[in-house]
């Protein structure tokens, strides 16, 4: 989780780890299948209550599988080293298989900029499902671009719906289009090659 403030306003950052029960936008308690799921649930009812109490907005965003270029770690960290492998011509393995949703990470940056520079309204949460793709999908635009082949998929999909759908992004917040995996994986290329050379 990213946390960072500005004045009286506070931006949030979480991984994706929600309940069935909120992807349908029914009034239910909700019960996260994890520990992180549980504290992120936490985290944005207090997200509300500094809201209401002390007039302390957030923006928090619940972006779905993050990939791009840089350094990753931990199991959904799978779509970014697999573009950094395959640019060098490595083998990879993406530990989970399934459909999610795939956000690039500027996608992101860009909505958090967003958030920094507008006046916020009360505690602003937004579920970001990016491209929603099988797994292997991603594994094929990512050969299609690179030509790489030695990218295996393995393991059990991740313990999140599959089926999300990104919350609408506030009239205060711009316009911000998801990325497609096709232009995600173009773009990370891009800028492996400009840190690394050709």
């Amino acid at each position: 989780m990213c946390l960072r403030l500005l004045g009286p306003r506070v931006h949030l950052l979480r991984i994706s780890a929600l309940l069935a029960c909120l992807v349908r936008r029914m009034q239910c308690t909700p019960q996260p299948l994890t520990l992180y799921g549980v504290t992120k649930l936490a985290v944005e009812g207090i997200a509300r209550v500094y809201a209401a109490d002390y007039g302390i907005a957030s923006v928090g965003l619940r972006p779905y599988v993050v990939y791009g270029p840089g350094e990753s770690s931990g199991i959904a960290a799978g779509p970014s080293i697999a573009i950094a492998a395959s640019r060098r011509k490595e083998a990879a393995t993406i530990r989970f298989s399934g459909r999610v949703g795939f956000v690039y990470v500027d996608d992101v940056a860009q909505l958090l900029a967003a958030a920094t520079t507008r006046p916020i309204q009360g505690a602003t949460v937004l579920t970001m499902t990016g491209d929603t793709r099988e797994i292997v999908d991603f594994k094929a635009a990512l050969v299609a671009r690179t030509g790489w082949t030695t990218i295996d998929i393995e393991g059990p999909p991740l313990r999140i719906p599959s089926d999300l759908t990104s919350d609408p992004v506030p009239l205060w917040l711009g316009n911000h289009p998801p990325t497609s995996i096709e232009d995600g994986i173009e773009a990370s290329i891009a800028a492996l090659r400009g840190q690394n050379g050709p």
